[in-house]
């Protein structure tokens, strides 16, 4: 018996069972970031048993230690570790950074064994779409079908499977990898253009404007791609000042164009007179935002230009009524679509007087908040544990108007880096992230660089990086990318 040839064959054999089970852990990656914690879970826990039993320790660290990404994410974590030092709430702290590992767990998966065939990249990304496509469907037929069951309050809310926020994100991210499997083939690309017109109207419909900034920071990072790569630095300055329009343009028409609204003081006897009669919900209750209602009701009324006393409430109909219980403070949130959207963020703007269960102004409040708590921890920040104690503190040293349950932190990326580590923690962040950039444009990489500009920008208004599902999308795609795509082959 050749006992030579026996070994060699057992050993392929192994070899062959680690790279389909290292797939599969990658697929199970991207179908958990878009529907389920469980199988994020599962996956690191597959992903490093799959790792050890195989047991190439050698060539993972070779391939680690050449990675520009993991090591700028080794840096922003090992940075996590060492604020403790200057931590309170070493409880916390410690919470936050057994959250984090994540961070650099999901590198090692993704990065020990980067993957060498077209095939294997198409297999995880036909995963990803392919569970969007799903949970999208579900989720819109759950909204309109099924709303009763599910007690819908908001549109944004049929988002059953997600964050609202990041499944947005990953919509919109969705549409260019589904040009990626363009080929020329015209009822597959009549396919993918159906489903890409699919996620635009998904977009349009759940109001989420982080999808739609989303959608604007993939067409423009398109743009900006090109030009860099063909170094058209003329083309450059014209698309920067047209962004720049674009965004004076959208701040007037938010913040300044504002037409002046009925400023009548409310007659909340007859208004709740009326409303008793056509609502179970009393007056004198929270609507299901936690809003006070009467006062949702009286800035409805302002909305719709209808006097705030009974006979204006007797004027609304029964879908308005429904809508004023459910929160909605202006007609305009009734729309489908973002004009609604766009519009409830203009009556925001200019009716602040109540920021609970505004996106926006709770956003805004918690932003102001936040650059207080930088201002008293310049340097150092106020390390990885004391986040969280350092808002609720602040809150209440400002006399804030929020309830305690819309007592947000940050939701920037940025400020809470700066909030947490000082001004190393932003140049760390930036670093990473810079670096990345600098990787897809050599590698001419567009999926790639579309993805990190994308989170460039999103970090403005998530703080994507202090939840599973945020650090896992990041992490693992941005992993992923951090290496070359093996390129197209005539089969795939």
């Amino acid at each position: 018996m050749d006992f030579k040839r026996l070994k060699k064959v057992k050993l392929q054999r192994s070899t062959l069972f680690h790279h389909h089970a290292h797939i599969f852990v990658l697929c199970m990656f991207v179908v958990g970031i878009v529907c389920s914690k469980f199988l994020m879970s599962m996956a690191i826990m597959l992903g490093l048993l799959n790792l050890i039993i195989e047991g190439d320790f050698r060539q993972y660290f070779q391939n680690l230690k050449k990675n520009k990404f993991f090591i700028a994410v080794l840096v922003f974590y090992l940075l996590h570790i060492i604020a403790l030092i200057w931590s309170d709430n070493m409880e916390y702290g410690l919470n936050d950074i057994r959250r984090k590992t994540s961070l650099i767990a999901i590198p090692i998966i993704v990065l020990a064994k980067p993957i060498d065939l077209r095939k294997s990249y198409n297999t995880i990304i036909f995963c990803f779409l392919g569970a969007l496509i799903v949970t999208s469907a579900m989720n819109v037929v759950s909204y309109y079908l099924m709303g009763d069951y599910f007690e819908f309050n908001d549109i944004r809310d049929m988002s059953l499977f997600n964050s609202h926020i990041r499944y947005a994100i990953m919509i919109a991210m969705g549409i260019p990898l589904l040009l990626e499997f363009k080929k020329g083939d015209k009822k597959r690309d009549s396919v993918l253009i159906l489903l890409i017109i699919w996620f635009l109207f998904y977009t349009y419909l759940s109001q989420i404007l982080t999808g739609l900034i989303s959608v604007a920071a993939i067409l423009f990072g398109f743009v900006l791609f090109k030009l860099i790569v063909e170094r058209k630095m003329k083309s450059l300055l014209f698309l920067f000042a047209s962004a720049i329009t674009g965004i004076s343009l959208l701040y007037y028409a938010l913040f300044l164009n504002h037409e002046p609204t009925n400023e009548s003081v409310a007659n909340f006897p007859s208004m709740k007179k009326v409303w008793n009669e056509k609502s179970d919900i009393p007056f004198d209750s929270l609507d299901k935002r936690d809003q006070e209602l009467k006062y949702t009701l009286s800035r409805f009324l302002d909305s719709k230009g209808l006097p705030k006393n009974g006979k204006g409430v007797s004027d609304l109909t029964t879908n308005e009524i429904m809508s004023v219980e459910k929160g909605m403070a202006s007609e305009s949130e009734m729309k489908i679509g973002f004009w609604g959207r766009i519009e409830g963020l203009k009556y925001q703007i200019h009716h602040t007087s109540n920021p609970n269960g505004h996106s926006l102004l709770q956003r805004l409040e918690a932003w102001d908040v936040g650059k207080q708590i930088f201002k008293d921890h310049i340097y150092l920040g106020v390390g990885t544990g004391d986040l969280d104690d350092a808002y609720k503190s602040k809150y209440k040293e400002t006399g804030t108007k929020l309830t305690l349950e819309n007592q947000i932190r940050a939701h920037n990326t940025y400020l809470t880096s700066l909030i947490t580590f000082g001004a190393i923690g932003l140049i760390s962040l930036l670093y990473m992230m810079i670096s990345f950039v600098k990787t897809q444009v050599d590698n001419r990489h567009l999926m790639g660089f579309l993805f990190i500009f994308v989170m460039l920008v999103t970090f403005f208004f998530e703080d994507t990086l202090e939840t599973q599902t945020g650090v896992t999308l990041f992490s693992f795609f941005a992993a992923l990318y951090s290496v070359p795509i093996p390129p197209r082959t005539i089969d795939s």
